[in-house]
């Protein structure tokens, strides 16, 4: 009686995603939810930046081209 080798099952390719999982799997409960909220967080902003929501172009007035926010040589 002769035994039969089994074939090996192949290795899967290991992938950044799949490397990111295990990672994560690792993470505590708290640090998961932190972390999702900070990419919520930089999610949100990038589209207000993209839809133009904020600006920080600086105040100029129309008449003299002066910033605004300038109190040089402002009296009270």
């Amino acid at each position: 009686m002769t035994k039969k080798k089994k074939a090996k099952a192949g290795k899967k390719k290991k992938t950044l995603f799949t490397g990111a999982v295990k990672s994560i799997k690792k993470l505590s409960t708290t640090q998961k939810v932190v972390g999702g909220s900070a990419l919520v967080a930089l999610g949100l902003g990038y589209l207000a930046a993209r839809r133009g929501s904020f600006t920080t172009a600086p105040d100029i007035d129309a008449n003299t081209g002066e910033t605004l926010s300038s109190t040089e040589g402002a009296s009270i």
